[in-house]
């Protein structure tokens, strides 16, 4: 048999892959997280919260699965399809997947199933929806039973005939002459398109996104992931900020330190321009990690705090840039975060490189004409 399609975390080679879907920014209580477990909030949670929770699950998934859009349908007449993501123009004329939400106290169970199995078929004979090439029962719990039946397609098939077969209320109520369509499309199938995905699925995929704390109100799962240092600046990236730190040295250490490769020929420039591009990439690694993983981005409001402090630091005639560059660096390791989200992760070394990003954009400038030199 394939893979399961929910085995586990969206990857892209060695890197996470972050969907460029973006929820409502509301970011999480700052006194205090939820200590109850994801599991023990969804029990309280009505229908329509889980049905929205798996949507935004979906849209997370869209670029990985190369969805050409992602609707939520839901209500009474829904035929077996709150959510739908589709491939092509044609939507549910061509091919499409299928996403039914169940949101129940115990274990989602066979009995459960087949029912919402019967919808897609009678869909295919009374309307004209294609099958869809996946269709998944969304719950927080699967029954383990139910998991079993949906990894041995042919078990799925005999009991879904069998179920036809009994005709409980369902199958009744269906005109026979639906019935015999039904009844020869399960005949044809291979139900191989069957699967279940319950919440600790979901969350292997939502655990590092705005999703998880924006739902939950818990910390994030993940972790900066360390941008490496170049051995070379890279002009696209970090181009401002460096020649602003030669002009600093052409002042203080050398007037022949023109290149960057002069800055490193230099025994004090060469240590203390290394320093600083280790800061400015951890700082890097914090600010796409606050934008990617975290509601509300609270990496950038903080630097929308703290600039107008740091300007005020720079504000005063220094003897050099490099004294206002150091006077900067000193006050920015003062900065305390108000987002428990960022306290573990902004360390001194950050928050100076905070300051070389600011720098990157003209938001700092460390030589005025002002200065001694």
């Amino acid at each position: 048999m394939a893979d399961h399609p929910y085995a586990g975390p969206l990857t892209s080679g060695p890197d996470h892959v972050v969907s460029e879907y973006t929820i409502p920014a509301q970011a999480a209580a700052t006194n205090r997280f939820d200590t109850r477990t994801p599991l023990q909030q969804v029990y309280f949670w009505k229908s329509d919260e889980w049905e929205q929770f798996a949507f935004e699950w979906v849209k997370l998934r869209a670029s990985h699965e190369g969805y050409a859009g992602v609707e939520m349908i839901g209500g009474s007449n829904d035929r077996g399809a709150d959510v739908v993501a589709f491939f092509t123009e044609a939507k549910l004329n061509g091919p499409w997947h299928c996403f039914q939400c169940k949101h129940y106290q115990d274990a989602l169970q066979v009995a459960d199933a087949m029912p919402e199995m019967l919808k897609p078929f009678v869909a295919k004979v009374e309307t004209t929806r294609t099958l869809p090439t996946r269709y998944t029962f969304v719950a927080p719990r699967i029954h383990p039973r139910l998991t079993d039946i949906m990894l041995t397609p042919k078990e799925l098939k005999r009991q879904f005939l069998g179920y036809l077969n009994r005709r409980p209320d369902p199958v009744k109520r269906l005109d026979p002459a639906v019935l015999d369509k039904v009844h020869a499309l399960a005949e044809a199938d291979d139900f191989t398109w069957f699967y279940t995905v319950n919440l600790s699925t979901i969350l292997e995929v939502v655990r590092d996104t705005p999703l998880y704390v924006e739902r939950f109100n818990l910390p994030p799962a993940g972790k900066p992931k360390r941008i490496p240092v170049p051995d070379e600046p890279d002009n696209s990236v970090e181009a401002r900020f460096v020649e602003q730190l030669l002009q600093v040295y052409r002042g203080y250490y050398s007037p022949h330190i023109n290149t960057f490769a002069d800055a490193l020929e230099h025994e004090e420039a060469g240590d203390h321009v290394r320093r600083q591009r280790q800061a400015f990439y951890a700082a890097e690694s914090v600010r796409m990690y606050a934008r990617d993983s975290l509601p509300g981005d609270p990496y950038r409001e903080l630097q929308e705090d703290v600039l107008p402090v740091l300007l005020e630091v720079a504000a005063p005639r220094f003897p050099t840039g490099f004294d206002r560059l150091q006077e900067v660096l000193v006050s920015a390791s003062k900065v305390e975060p108000h987002s428990p989200m960022l306290k573990d992760h902004l360390k001194n070394i950050e928050k100076m490189g905070m300051c070389h990003q600011f720098a990157n954009v003209n938001g700092l400038v460390w030589c005025r004409k002002g200065d001694a030199r």
